[in-house]
């Protein structure tokens, strides 16, 4: 199977970005549709091993994913339809047929297929014709996130899915939300947590607001200082240099 990693050109458009928009795919279920593109061809059933797409994204983002968080976005393309599982032998070795996207999507209208016969009674050079198609197929593969995008994506749906966790929503199309994305993982869950312990939704209005103004004052680094803490911030803040009768 790895052997056939990368036979396949990547088919991906703008047709399944914006379904997966739709269906709020997130990145990681995203970027394994697309590795399971890779493994055949579309529409013939084959059979992958989710530890080798596993090993795969080892090495671009530096560590596997858990087998429950694999296991989750596995079924999240199946529930989508955009995998049928056909026999499951094992967690991760599957017999499967990844959906062509023409599968998922509506058929057009008659309506729309009529537009489409009248405008096509207009002539079109050839070359233009090719030229056009060149430009379709290029900007599609743009699509393609490289490995800075893929694990900037992944940390950014931490982010968003551990606030998500406590009821407090951000949405990623709102400017504000820029700010919340700045912070490391590791400082948004001492804020959350810290959000908790000031009393929650009940006491916090703006919990939005509030988490931003969290990180960036660190509002839970002033709650561990107590009086010796403060003494000997005292101490380093004062000059060494004070006359003997200060």
């Amino acid at each position: 199977m790895t052997q056939n990693l990368f036979k396949n050109n990547l088919s991906w458009t703008e047709a399944h970005d914006a379904y997966c928009y739709q269906h709020h795919i997130p990145p990681a279920a995203k970027i394994l549709w697309q590795w399971l593109i890779r493994q055949g061809q579309i529409a013939s059933e084959i059979e992958p091993d989710l530890s080798e797409f596993n090993a795969w994204v080892a090495k671009v983002r530096g560590k596997p994913y858990a087998h429950n968080y694999l296991k989750k976005i596995f079924d999240i393309l199946v529930s989508c339809r955009v995998l049928q599982v056909i026999k499951q032998y094992s967690w991760k070795i599957t017999k499967l047929l990844v959906r062509p996207i023409t599968w998922l999507n509506p058929p057009k209208k008659v309506r729309e297929k009529k537009l489409y016969n009248q405008n096509s009674s207009y002539d079109l050079d050839p070359s233009n014709k090719i030229s056009v198609d060149e430009e379709v197929c290029s900007s599609s593969n743009n699509l393609t996130p490289t490995t800075a995008e893929f694990i900037e994506l992944e940390r950014q749906h931490e982010i968003l899915s551990v606030c998500a966790e406590y009821q407090i929503y951000f949405d990623p199309n709102k400017r504000t939300t820029r700010h919340l994305l700045e912070f490391d993982i590791e400082d948004v869950r001492k804020a959350l947590k810290h959000f908790i312990f000031r009393g929650g939704h009940q006491e916090i209005r703006d919990p939005q607001g509030w988490l931003i103004s969290c990180l960036r004052e660190c509002y839970w680094a002033d709650n561990l200082l107590d009086s010796s803490g403060f003494i000997e911030l005292l101490k380093s803040w004062f000059p060494s240099n004070l006359p003997r009768d200060y």
